[in-house]
């Protein structure tokens, strides 16, 4: 169980309507950017509150949500998913584990994560994070098809999505490219230091860009210094269910904060339970591991979830503070 002083009920925070999803099957009148690229079966949509002008942005997403949806949102059915004879392009492609299976859909982590930025007006702990988040300089670990750090650009902030290779060719990138804004805005120098020479692209309010960062080797291997040196927040949605991936993970995150220590960076991240206690990580686990490194971890927001064939769960959202 977790310990009482990282949660409590007035952090529970329910799905809020303002920000509406759903998903379709892809129809013949999808336009794709790319003769060439992948034509994902599903068109995972998101339309933001009003005060973000009811900005529509859509992804391609190779299989349904899974405990994202309300029971009025537009869902697809397996039935008429596996009609369509789901095949898997990736499969055979180096380095396509489970963690990368699994990046092709969008999980619920990611939609409490796009709330806690723009729908919790009630919470204390994400207030500081609402106001500054134009021009925020994020770093997502763990992408997956860029449904969280997309969204979080398109609201002002600085977002470089991260993940494996093939995310980032084959649903990152071209999700992104779905979602630019047609007539550019000037980009402010802060973002430009951020990007680096990094190509990026304008997203409603903000700015977006792609990386393969592997946790299993070195960030500064993969990332240009003046990127990991001008990071404010990590964000991580539903990456850490698997045990062999926390420890290289946090090790990463070790690095961006020893690298972008001057700008006192935060680590946030969500963790759903899950009942296959010999596959996936438990909680003990993980906060064994934080502590172990003397970082401050606190709730900042959960909520229960229904989740197909593995019945409620609890979803949680941390913030993790270097000492």
């Amino acid at each position: 169980m977790l310990s009482e002083n990282l949660i409590n009920t007035s952090q529970n925070f329910h799905v809020n309507p303002s920000l509406k999803c759903g998903e379709t099957l892809v129809d013949d009148d999808d336009i794709y950017d790319d003769e060439d690229e992948y034509c994902f079966p599903i068109n995972f949509h998101v339309t933001l509150p009003e005060e973000y002008g009811e900005m529509k942005l859509r992804f391609g997403s190779r299989d349904k949500c899974s405990g994202v949806l309300l029971p009025s949102e537009e869902k697809v059915s397996k039935e008429d998913l596996e009609s369509g004879g789901l095949n898997d392009p990736f499969f055979f492609q180096p380095g396509f584990y489970l963690e990368a299976k699994t990046g092709f859909q969008v999980w619920p982590g990611s939609r409490l994560m796009a709330e806690a930025f723009i729908c919790m007006t009630d919470n204390d702990a994400m207030k500081d994070y609402q106001k500054n988040l134009n021009g925020l300089r994020i770093l997502e670990v763990g992408s997956g098809i860029g449904f969280a750090g997309t969204l979080l650009a398109s609201c002002g902030a600085s977002v470089l999505l991260s993940d494996l290779p093939v995310l980032v060719e084959h649903g990152i990138s071209s999700n992104i490219r779905r979602n630019a804004k047609i007539e550019k805005s000037t980009i402010p120098p802060k973002a430009e230091n951020f990007f680096g020479d990094i190509e990026l692209t304008n997203i409603g309010g903000g700015w977006a860009s792609a990386a393969v960062l592997d946790w299993f080797k070195p960030a500064s291997d993969q990332l240009q210094n003046q990127t990991l040196s001008s990071i404010d927040v990590i964000i991580g949605c539903d990456c850490m269910f698997i045990r062999k991936i926390v420890e290289p993970l946090l090790n990463t995150v070790s690095t961006i904060f020893e690298q972008s220590a001057a700008n006192n960076p935060k680590f946030l991240f969500t963790f759903q339970h899950r009942n296959m206690r010999g596959v996936f990580t438990q909680f003990e686990e993980l906060l064994n591991l934080i502590q172990d490194r003397d970082w401050e971890m606190k709730c900042v927001a959960w909520r229960r979830i229904a989740v197909e064939d593995d019945g409620e769960q609890n979803l949680y959202l941390f913030e993790v503070t270097p000492s």
